[in-house]
Protein backbone atom coordinates (compact mmCIF):
# COMPACT_ATOMS: atom_id res chain seq x y z
CA UNK A 1 0.00 0.00 0.00
CA UNK A 2 2.87 2.23 0.33
CA UNK A 3 4.37 1.33 -2.11
CA UNK A 4 0.98 2.02 -4.38
CA UNK A 5 1.16 5.35 -2.44
CA UNK A 6 4.27 6.38 -3.13
CA UNK A 7 3.81 5.96 -7.38
CA UNK A 8 0.78 8.17 -7.05
CA UNK A 9 2.17 10.75 -5.67
CA UNK A 10 5.51 10.96 -7.76
CA UNK A 11 3.31 10.91 -10.64
CA UNK A 12 1.36 13.65 -9.27
CA UNK A 13 4.52 15.49 -8.66
CA UNK A 14 5.78 14.79 -12.16
CA UNK A 15 2.20 15.98 -13.86
CA UNK A 16 2.40 19.07 -11.45
CA UNK A 17 6.04 19.41 -12.38
CA UNK A 18 5.64 18.91 -16.35
CA UNK A 19 2.62 21.62 -16.33
CA UNK A 20 4.94 24.38 -14.80
CA UNK A 21 7.01 23.66 -17.54
CA UNK A 22 4.47 24.21 -20.22
CA UNK A 23 2.36 27.52 -19.22
CA UNK A 24 0.27 27.80 -22.64
CA UNK A 25 -0.61 31.25 -21.82
CA UNK A 26 2.57 32.83 -21.93
CA UNK A 27 3.21 30.67 -25.10
CA UNK A 28 -0.08 32.46 -26.57
CA UNK A 29 0.81 35.37 -25.43
CA UNK A 30 4.40 35.42 -27.27
CA UNK A 31 2.78 34.04 -30.19
CA UNK A 32 0.15 37.07 -30.60
CA UNK A 33 2.92 39.76 -30.50
CA UNK A 34 5.07 38.12 -33.41
CA UNK A 35 1.66 36.85 -35.43
CA UNK A 36 -0.41 39.50 -36.43
CA UNK A 37 -4.46 39.42 -35.52
CA UNK A 38 -5.25 38.67 -39.04
CA UNK A 39 -2.61 35.75 -39.80
CA UNK A 40 -3.86 32.79 -40.40
CA UNK A 41 -0.46 31.15 -40.58
CA UNK A 42 0.48 28.82 -37.92
CA UNK A 43 4.02 30.22 -35.88
CA UNK A 44 6.87 27.53 -36.80
CA UNK A 45 9.84 26.84 -33.83
CA UNK A 46 13.20 25.57 -35.12
CA UNK A 47 15.57 25.04 -32.64
CA UNK A 48 18.87 22.94 -31.49
CA UNK A 49 17.61 19.66 -31.01
CA UNK A 50 20.12 17.58 -28.59
CA UNK A 51 21.98 15.64 -30.88
CA UNK A 52 25.00 17.04 -32.56
CA UNK A 53 23.32 18.59 -36.23
CA UNK A 54 19.78 17.75 -35.41
CA UNK A 55 17.28 20.05 -35.12
CA UNK A 56 13.15 20.42 -33.86
CA UNK A 57 10.19 21.79 -35.70
CA UNK A 58 7.71 22.98 -33.98
CA UNK A 59 4.60 24.35 -34.52
CA UNK A 60 2.12 26.85 -32.50
CA UNK A 61 -1.50 27.08 -34.04
CA UNK A 62 -2.36 30.36 -34.72
CA UNK A 63 -5.81 32.10 -33.69
CA UNK A 64 -7.71 31.36 -36.18
CA UNK A 65 -6.78 28.04 -36.18
CA UNK A 66 -7.39 27.51 -32.18
CA UNK A 67 -10.88 29.46 -33.19
CA UNK A 68 -11.74 26.68 -35.74
CA UNK A 69 -10.87 23.78 -33.04
CA UNK A 70 -12.74 25.87 -30.51
CA UNK A 71 -9.19 25.94 -28.29
CA UNK A 72 -8.32 28.62 -25.76
CA UNK A 73 -4.53 27.54 -25.75
CA UNK A 74 -2.20 27.36 -28.01
CA UNK A 75 -0.47 23.48 -27.45
CA UNK A 76 2.28 23.38 -29.58
CA UNK A 77 3.00 20.33 -31.72
CA UNK A 78 6.22 18.82 -32.92
CA UNK A 79 6.64 18.60 -36.15
CA UNK A 80 10.24 16.91 -36.61
CA UNK A 81 11.56 15.30 -34.13
CA UNK A 82 15.42 15.02 -35.00
CA UNK A 83 16.52 15.92 -38.42
CA UNK A 84 19.87 17.24 -39.59
CA UNK A 85 18.18 18.60 -42.60
CA UNK A 86 14.45 20.44 -42.52
CA UNK A 87 12.28 21.61 -44.96
CA UNK A 88 10.64 24.58 -44.06
CA UNK A 89 6.65 24.13 -45.61
CA UNK A 90 6.76 28.01 -46.64
CA UNK A 91 9.60 30.28 -47.41
CA UNK A 92 6.96 33.44 -46.37
CA UNK A 93 5.72 31.01 -43.31
CA UNK A 94 5.91 32.72 -39.62
CA UNK A 95 9.28 31.07 -38.75
CA UNK A 96 11.36 31.45 -35.41
CA UNK A 97 14.76 30.38 -35.29
CA UNK A 98 15.91 29.18 -31.95
CA UNK A 99 19.57 30.32 -32.01
CA UNK A 100 22.40 27.78 -30.68
CA UNK A 101 23.94 28.68 -27.56
CA UNK A 102 27.31 28.84 -28.99
CA UNK A 103 26.13 31.82 -31.61
CA UNK A 104 25.31 33.81 -29.14
CA UNK A 105 27.30 36.30 -26.67
CA UNK A 106 25.82 36.91 -23.18
CA UNK A 107 27.17 39.48 -20.45
CA UNK A 108 24.98 39.90 -17.30
CA UNK A 109 25.62 43.77 -16.04
CA UNK A 110 24.93 46.07 -13.23
CA UNK A 111 24.28 49.38 -14.43
CA UNK A 112 22.88 52.54 -13.11
CA UNK A 113 19.00 52.55 -12.83
CA UNK A 114 18.44 56.14 -14.13
CA UNK A 115 18.81 56.84 -18.20
CA UNK A 116 18.98 54.74 -21.21
CA UNK A 117 19.34 51.24 -20.59
CA UNK A 118 20.80 50.31 -23.96
CA UNK A 119 23.40 53.29 -24.04
CA UNK A 120 24.59 52.36 -20.36
CA UNK A 121 24.88 48.61 -21.06
CA UNK A 122 26.74 49.53 -23.99
CA UNK A 123 28.87 52.07 -21.91
CA UNK A 124 30.07 49.32 -19.62
CA UNK A 125 30.73 46.90 -22.12
CA UNK A 126 33.01 49.28 -23.93
CA UNK A 127 34.37 50.11 -20.38
CA UNK A 128 35.27 46.69 -19.78
CA UNK A 129 36.42 45.73 -23.53
CA UNK A 130 33.70 43.46 -24.00
CA UNK A 131 31.87 45.50 -26.90
CA UNK A 132 32.54 44.61 -29.97
CA UNK A 133 32.09 45.89 -33.82
CA UNK A 134 29.44 43.92 -34.67
CA UNK A 135 27.31 43.77 -31.28
CA UNK A 136 26.50 48.08 -30.94
CA UNK A 137 23.66 47.36 -34.02
CA UNK A 138 22.26 43.66 -32.58
CA UNK A 139 22.89 44.27 -29.28
CA UNK A 140 19.08 43.28 -26.82
CA UNK A 141 18.89 44.23 -23.24
CA UNK A 142 16.90 42.62 -21.07
CA UNK A 143 16.56 44.15 -17.30
CA UNK A 144 16.06 41.79 -14.52
CA UNK A 145 15.90 43.49 -11.01
CA UNK A 146 17.10 46.83 -8.99
CA UNK A 147 18.91 47.09 -5.92
CA UNK A 148 20.26 50.07 -4.49
CA UNK A 149 20.00 52.14 -7.35
CA UNK A 150 21.63 50.07 -10.07
CA UNK A 151 19.43 48.01 -12.47
CA UNK A 152 20.91 44.30 -13.07
CA UNK A 153 20.49 43.45 -17.05
CA UNK A 154 20.82 40.90 -19.23
CA UNK A 155 22.86 42.27 -22.51
CA UNK A 156 22.56 39.65 -25.93
CA UNK A 157 24.04 39.65 -29.22
CA UNK A 158 24.46 37.38 -31.95
CA UNK A 159 28.10 36.19 -33.11
CA UNK A 160 29.87 37.87 -36.45
CA UNK A 161 29.88 34.17 -37.85
CA UNK A 162 27.06 31.85 -37.43
CA UNK A 163 27.49 27.77 -37.01
CA UNK A 164 27.02 25.88 -40.55
CA UNK A 165 24.21 24.11 -39.00
CA UNK A 166 22.15 27.74 -38.72
CA UNK A 167 23.26 29.50 -41.92
CA UNK A 168 20.56 27.52 -44.15
CA UNK A 169 17.98 28.47 -41.96
CA UNK A 170 19.05 32.53 -41.82
CA UNK A 171 16.74 33.32 -44.99
CA UNK A 172 13.63 31.90 -44.18
CA UNK A 173 13.35 33.33 -40.48
CA UNK A 174 11.03 36.26 -39.37
CA UNK A 175 12.44 36.18 -35.84
CA UNK A 176 15.71 35.26 -33.58
CA UNK A 177 15.28 34.01 -30.65
CA UNK A 178 18.19 32.45 -28.17
CA UNK A 179 17.47 28.23 -27.70
CA UNK A 180 17.77 28.56 -24.58
CA UNK A 181 15.37 31.17 -23.59
CA UNK A 182 12.64 28.00 -24.71
CA UNK A 183 13.43 26.18 -21.68
CA UNK A 184 11.40 26.86 -18.75
CA UNK A 185 13.08 26.22 -15.94
CA UNK A 186 11.28 27.05 -12.75
CA UNK A 187 12.37 26.63 -9.11
CA UNK A 188 15.80 25.90 -10.78
CA UNK A 189 19.01 27.73 -9.87
CA UNK A 190 21.17 25.89 -12.34
CA UNK A 191 19.94 24.22 -15.64
CA UNK A 192 21.41 22.01 -18.26
CA UNK A 193 20.54 20.91 -21.28
CA UNK A 194 22.30 18.67 -24.46
CA UNK A 195 22.26 20.86 -27.48
CA UNK A 196 23.56 19.75 -31.03
CA UNK A 197 25.80 16.90 -28.98
CA UNK A 198 27.40 19.64 -26.33
CA UNK A 199 26.23 20.44 -22.71
CA UNK A 200 25.11 23.58 -22.18
CA UNK A 201 24.72 25.33 -19.03
CA UNK A 202 22.99 28.42 -17.53
CA UNK A 203 22.35 30.23 -14.46
CA UNK A 204 19.33 31.52 -12.98
CA UNK A 205 18.05 34.72 -9.84
CA UNK A 206 14.66 33.82 -8.67
CA UNK A 207 13.37 32.27 -11.80
CA UNK A 208 15.19 34.40 -14.25
CA UNK A 209 17.84 33.51 -16.82
CA UNK A 210 21.07 35.46 -16.22
CA UNK A 211 23.23 33.92 -18.47
CA UNK A 212 24.26 30.94 -20.14
CA UNK A 213 26.74 28.93 -22.32
CA UNK A 214 28.04 25.98 -23.89
CA UNK A 215 30.69 23.97 -21.88
CA UNK A 216 32.61 22.04 -24.49
CA UNK A 217 32.11 18.96 -23.05
CA UNK A 218 29.73 15.92 -24.32
CA UNK A 219 29.25 14.28 -21.23
CA UNK A 220 28.66 15.05 -17.24
CA UNK A 221 32.70 14.94 -15.60
CA UNK A 222 34.44 17.21 -13.23
CA UNK A 223 35.61 19.37 -15.44
CA UNK A 224 32.57 19.99 -16.48
CA UNK A 225 31.23 21.03 -12.42
CA UNK A 226 34.50 22.83 -11.91
CA UNK A 227 33.47 25.21 -14.69
CA UNK A 228 30.01 25.28 -13.49
CA UNK A 229 31.59 25.91 -9.55
CA UNK A 230 33.67 28.97 -11.03
CA UNK A 231 31.65 30.69 -13.23
CA UNK A 232 29.54 30.55 -10.44
CA UNK A 233 32.20 31.82 -7.90
CA UNK A 234 32.77 35.28 -10.33
CA UNK A 235 28.90 35.64 -10.67
CA UNK A 236 28.60 35.78 -6.95
CA UNK A 237 31.54 37.79 -6.44
CA UNK A 238 29.88 40.10 -9.30
CA UNK A 239 26.87 39.88 -7.63
CA UNK A 240 24.69 38.63 -10.18
CA UNK A 241 23.96 35.37 -8.34
CA UNK A 242 23.16 36.21 -4.70
CA UNK A 243 23.81 32.75 -4.02
CA UNK A 244 26.13 28.94 -5.26
CA UNK A 245 23.37 27.37 -7.25
CA UNK A 246 22.23 24.35 -5.28
CA UNK A 247 19.20 23.80 -7.20
CA UNK A 248 19.97 21.77 -10.63
CA UNK A 249 17.44 21.02 -13.64
CA UNK A 250 17.70 18.49 -16.39
CA UNK A 251 16.39 19.10 -20.17
CA UNK A 252 16.78 15.76 -22.71
CA UNK A 253 18.52 12.68 -22.17
CA UNK A 254 21.37 12.78 -19.35
CA UNK A 255 22.80 8.84 -18.49
CA UNK A 256 21.90 7.62 -15.09
CA UNK A 257 25.87 8.33 -13.85
CA UNK A 258 25.34 11.74 -14.73
CA UNK A 259 22.53 12.21 -12.24
CA UNK A 260 24.11 10.36 -9.80
CA UNK A 261 27.36 12.45 -10.37
CA UNK A 262 24.97 16.02 -9.86
CA UNK A 263 23.27 14.26 -7.38
CA UNK A 264 26.73 13.93 -5.11
CA UNK A 265 27.82 17.54 -5.91
CA UNK A 266 24.57 19.82 -5.67
CA UNK A 267 21.73 19.66 -2.91
CA UNK A 268 18.68 18.71 -5.13
CA UNK A 269 18.58 17.66 -8.82
CA UNK A 270 15.14 17.59 -10.92
CA UNK A 271 14.48 15.07 -12.67
CA UNK A 272 11.84 15.26 -14.17
CA UNK A 273 12.79 15.57 -17.92
CA UNK A 274 16.08 14.13 -17.01
CA UNK A 275 15.30 10.51 -19.32
CA UNK A 276 12.83 12.45 -22.13
CA UNK A 277 13.95 14.52 -25.16
CA UNK A 278 13.69 18.24 -24.84
CA UNK A 279 10.33 19.71 -24.03
CA UNK A 280 8.24 21.56 -26.40
CA UNK A 281 9.53 25.03 -26.79
CA UNK A 282 8.21 27.55 -23.99
CA UNK A 283 8.41 31.40 -26.02
CA UNK A 284 9.46 34.05 -22.96
CA UNK A 285 8.53 37.36 -23.01
CA UNK A 286 9.43 39.72 -23.74
CA UNK A 287 10.55 38.14 -27.15
CA UNK A 288 13.49 39.03 -28.59
CA UNK A 289 15.15 39.40 -32.26
CA UNK A 290 19.08 38.22 -32.18
CA UNK A 291 19.06 38.24 -36.45
CA UNK A 292 23.10 37.54 -36.96
CA UNK A 293 25.08 40.47 -39.27
CA UNK A 294 24.30 38.33 -42.17
CA UNK A 295 20.55 37.69 -41.51
CA UNK A 296 20.16 42.00 -41.03
CA UNK A 297 21.55 42.71 -44.39
CA UNK A 298 19.28 39.91 -45.59
CA UNK A 299 16.43 41.78 -44.06
CA UNK A 300 17.94 44.63 -45.29
CA UNK A 301 17.94 43.76 -49.17
CA UNK A 302 14.29 42.28 -48.80
CA UNK A 303 13.13 45.32 -47.25
CA UNK A 304 14.68 47.27 -50.07
CA UNK A 305 13.19 44.56 -52.72
CA UNK A 306 9.70 45.41 -51.03
CA UNK A 307 10.30 49.10 -51.10
CA UNK A 308 11.10 48.76 -54.92
CA UNK A 309 8.30 46.66 -55.68
CA UNK A 310 6.10 49.36 -53.80
CA UNK A 311 7.39 52.08 -56.02
CA UNK A 312 6.93 49.83 -59.45
CA UNK A 313 3.13 48.93 -58.01
CA UNK A 314 2.76 52.52 -57.24
CA UNK A 315 3.69 53.38 -60.89
CA UNK A 316 1.54 50.94 -62.06
CA UNK A 317 -1.57 52.26 -60.46
CA UNK A 318 -1.11 55.78 -61.40
CA UNK A 319 -0.17 54.82 -65.00
CA UNK A 320 -3.50 52.73 -64.86
CA UNK A 321 -5.28 55.64 -63.01
CA UNK A 322 -4.51 58.40 -65.63
CA UNK A 323 -5.42 55.64 -68.60
CA UNK A 324 -8.56 55.40 -66.54
CA UNK A 325 -9.20 58.92 -66.49
CA UNK A 326 -8.43 59.06 -69.82
CA UNK A 327 -10.43 56.28 -71.36
CA UNK A 328 -13.41 57.78 -69.09
CA UNK A 329 -12.80 61.11 -70.52
CA UNK A 330 -12.72 59.41 -74.11
CA UNK A 331 -16.24 57.80 -73.55
CA UNK A 332 -17.83 60.80 -72.32
CA UNK A 333 -16.93 62.97 -75.05
CA UNK A 334 -18.10 59.89 -77.31
CA UNK A 335 -21.47 59.94 -75.44
CA UNK A 336 -21.37 63.74 -75.66
CA UNK A 337 -20.68 63.72 -79.70
CA UNK A 338 -23.44 60.80 -80.50
CA UNK A 339 -25.85 63.10 -78.51
CA UNK A 340 -24.88 65.60 -80.28
CA UNK A 341 -24.92 64.03 -83.63
CA UNK A 342 -28.46 62.29 -82.52
CA UNK A 343 -29.53 66.17 -81.79
CA UNK A 344 -28.70 67.48 -84.98
CA UNK A 345 -30.21 64.47 -86.95
CA UNK A 346 -33.94 65.30 -85.76
CA UNK A 347 -32.79 69.12 -86.57
CA UNK A 348 -32.08 68.24 -89.68
CA UNK A 349 -34.95 69.31 -91.56
CA UNK A 350 -35.29 72.74 -89.54
CA UNK A 351 -31.67 73.49 -90.61
CA UNK A 352 -32.28 73.01 -94.26
CA UNK A 353 -35.08 75.58 -94.13
CA UNK A 354 -33.27 78.05 -92.49
CA UNK A 355 -30.22 77.48 -95.23
CA UNK A 356 -32.94 77.50 -97.85
CA UNK A 357 -34.44 80.64 -96.03
CA UNK A 358 -31.02 82.37 -96.09
CA UNK A 359 -29.96 81.80 -99.82
CA UNK A 360 -33.25 83.48 -100.34
CA UNK A 361 -32.60 86.12 -98.50
CA UNK A 362 -29.29 86.75 -100.15
CA UNK A 363 -31.16 86.05 -103.53
CA UNK A 364 -33.93 88.55 -103.21
CA UNK A 365 -32.17 91.20 -100.91
CA UNK A 366 -30.81 93.33 -103.28
CA UNK A 367 -33.79 94.60 -104.49
CA UNK A 368 -35.12 95.82 -101.33
CA UNK A 369 -32.46 96.03 -98.46
CA UNK A 370 -31.35 100.01 -98.36
CA UNK A 371 -28.05 98.58 -97.48
CA UNK A 372 -27.00 96.95 -100.85
CA UNK A 373 -29.46 98.76 -103.64
CA UNK A 374 -27.79 100.75 -105.62
CA UNK A 375 -29.72 103.54 -106.17
CA UNK A 376 -30.23 103.83 -102.45
CA UNK A 377 -26.41 103.27 -102.07
CA UNK A 378 -25.89 106.50 -104.46
CA UNK A 379 -28.50 108.22 -102.74
CA UNK A 380 -26.34 107.92 -99.38
CA UNK A 381 -23.05 108.44 -101.51
CA UNK A 382 -24.00 111.75 -103.27
CA UNK A 383 -25.18 113.01 -100.06
CA UNK A 384 -21.56 113.10 -99.18
CA UNK A 385 -20.55 115.20 -102.44
CA UNK A 386 -20.29 118.96 -101.50
CA UNK A 387 -19.88 121.52 -103.80
CA UNK A 388 -18.32 120.78 -107.20
CA UNK A 389 -14.76 119.51 -105.62
CA UNK A 390 -15.71 115.80 -105.97
CA UNK A 391 -17.21 114.03 -109.12
CA UNK A 392 -18.51 110.48 -109.18
CA UNK A 393 -17.60 108.78 -112.46
CA UNK A 394 -18.61 105.01 -111.60
CA UNK A 395 -20.43 102.78 -109.29
CA UNK A 396 -21.28 99.26 -109.77
CA UNK A 397 -22.22 96.49 -107.41
CA UNK A 398 -23.41 93.05 -107.54
CA UNK A 399 -22.42 89.68 -105.73
CA UNK A 400 -22.65 91.93 -102.23
CA UNK A 401 -19.42 94.27 -103.33
CA UNK A 402 -19.78 98.07 -104.11
CA UNK A 403 -16.78 99.47 -106.10
CA UNK A 404 -17.09 103.38 -106.18
CA UNK A 405 -14.53 105.60 -109.25
CA UNK A 406 -14.38 109.45 -108.90
CA UNK A 407 -12.38 112.42 -109.43
CA UNK A 408 -11.34 115.17 -106.91
CA UNK A 409 -9.70 118.88 -107.23
CA UNK A 410 -7.29 117.92 -105.45
CA UNK A 411 -5.47 115.16 -103.24
CA UNK A 412 -7.03 116.18 -99.81
CA UNK A 413 -10.70 116.03 -100.75
CA UNK A 414 -10.40 112.71 -102.46
CA UNK A 415 -9.58 111.50 -98.87
CA UNK A 416 -12.15 113.98 -96.88
CA UNK A 417 -14.14 111.95 -99.49
CA UNK A 418 -13.17 108.29 -99.18
CA UNK A 419 -13.23 108.83 -95.48
CA UNK A 420 -16.34 110.27 -95.34
CA UNK A 421 -18.08 107.24 -97.27
CA UNK A 422 -16.38 104.52 -94.50
CA UNK A 423 -17.86 106.37 -91.74
CA UNK A 424 -20.95 106.63 -93.31
CA UNK A 425 -24.07 104.86 -91.02
CA UNK A 426 -25.61 103.29 -93.48
CA UNK A 427 -22.63 101.92 -95.15
CA UNK A 428 -20.93 99.99 -92.23
CA UNK A 429 -21.90 96.87 -92.91
CA UNK A 430 -19.33 97.00 -95.91
CA UNK A 431 -15.47 96.32 -95.69
CA UNK A 432 -13.76 99.19 -97.25
CA UNK A 433 -10.87 99.27 -99.00
CA UNK A 434 -9.01 102.08 -100.96
CA UNK A 435 -6.05 103.07 -102.87
CA UNK A 436 -4.01 105.98 -103.31
CA UNK A 437 -4.88 108.36 -105.31
CA UNK A 438 -3.93 109.40 -108.55
CA UNK A 439 -3.33 112.00 -110.93
CA UNK A 440 -5.52 112.21 -114.11
CA UNK A 441 -5.47 115.80 -115.29
CA UNK A 442 -3.80 118.79 -114.66
CA UNK A 443 -6.24 119.90 -112.13
CA UNK A 444 -7.70 116.49 -110.78
CA UNK A 445 -7.12 113.41 -108.89
CA UNK A 446 -8.62 109.79 -109.29
CA UNK A 447 -9.79 107.72 -106.55
CA UNK A 448 -11.15 104.22 -106.38
CA UNK A 449 -12.89 102.70 -103.44
CA UNK A 450 -14.38 99.39 -103.23
CA UNK A 451 -16.68 97.93 -100.31
CA UNK A 452 -17.56 93.98 -99.44
CA UNK A 453 -19.91 92.28 -97.34
CA UNK A 454 -18.75 89.34 -94.87
CA UNK A 455 -20.96 87.23 -97.21
CA UNK A 456 -19.60 88.75 -100.53
CA UNK A 457 -18.48 86.35 -103.07
CA UNK A 458 -14.94 86.09 -103.36
CA UNK A 459 -15.10 84.51 -107.13
CA UNK A 460 -17.73 83.14 -109.63
CA UNK A 461 -19.29 80.52 -109.32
Amino acid sequence: MNKFSFSISSLLEKIEALARMLPLDQAKEWAEQLLPASSADDLLVLRPASEKGEWQLWKIPSRKSTQEKKEETLAPLLLEAQASSLTIPSPKANLVVGVPTNDLIIHPLWIASEGNLHELAMLELSSKHLLRRDMTEGLKIIPLCQKEGRTLVVALASTATPSASTVPYLEYATHFEAAARFLFAEGAELFLWRELGEICFGFLREDQLVWFSGSGETEVTQSLLGLIKRMAFQFQAEAILEKIPQKVRLFGPFSEEARLFLKGSFQEVLEDQADASLPAPILPTPPLDLPSPQARHARLLEEKRKQVKKIIALAFLVYFFFLFLGGANLLVKEGILRHLTHQLAGNQPAIEKATQTILTWHEFRGAFDPRVYVLDLLATIASKMKGEKIRLITLAGADGKLQITGEASDVSQAYHFIESIKAAPELQEYQWVSEQPKLAGKNNVRFELEGSLPNAKTSPE
